[in-house]
């Protein structure tokens, strides 16, 4: 005998704390086996309460706080007192050296000219050249000084070391001031060749 359909049951369900009336008894709905989507949020809740916690235990040291963080990535300190004090002394001792080069620059001209008297060489004539060579080192000069004034200035305003800045300008413009001047004196072959021995200072003629 084939078994009957299920009529539904329009008895009324009994509420929470309510005792179920006689005869009532519960049927499952038709769709109790399709996949219920709803639990997915809470398995998933459930799963990462489950998962071990990778967090570090209280009072555990991270790795930035340990000896290597401490080593590798230490936070730039304030520059010491005395590096304000040492690159303005050096930067205003650059100013007069800088003023000193272009001076001695400018006066190669002249003490070329009482070489060539003392010596017995003649008159000396500056080479076109010699002019713009002197321009363009006095030109240089101040340039070299400017600049590490203004780097230097920048690095004590961001509270670093800047002592080393006019320092390593001055290295510069001592390099810069012997080939300005060596060029100068490149420019009197006549001067060259007496020092180097191979022309001879010319004897004054004498008087009747």
């Amino acid at each position: 005998m084939a078994e009957q359909e299920q009529q539904p049951d329009d008895r009324p369900r009994p509420r929470y704390g309510e005792l179920a009336p006689p005869g009532w008894v519960w049927h499952p709905p038709e769709d109790a086996d399709r996949l219920d989507t709803s639990r997915r949020v809470a398995e998933d809740d459930t799963e990462a309460q489950e998962q071990p916690s990778t967090a570090a235990p209280y009072g555990a040291r991270t790795p930035s706080e340990g000896p290597y963080y401490s080593q590798n990535a230490r936070p730039d300190r304030p520059a010491p007192t005395w590096n304000l004090t040492l690159t303005i002394l050096l930067t205003v001792f650059g100013f007069f050296g800088m003023s000193y080069s272009i001076a001695t620059l400018q006066a190669i001209p002249a003490s070329m000219q009482l070489l060539h008297s003392t010596n017995g060489l003649g008159q000396y004539t500056p080479a076109p050249v010699v002019g713009s060579l002197v321009l363009a080192g006095s030109i240089t000069m101040a340039a070299i000084w400017a600049v590490s004034a203004g780097i230097a200035a920048w690095l004590l305003v961001k509270r670093r070391l800047a002592f080393w800045v006019p320092l390593v300008a001055g290295i510069v413009a001592m390099v810069a001031l012997l080939i300005f001047a060596g060029a100068v004196l490149a420019t009197d072959p006549v001067l060259l060749g007496f020092y180097s021995g191979t022309t001879p200072p010319t004897s004054p003629s004498p008087t009747p």
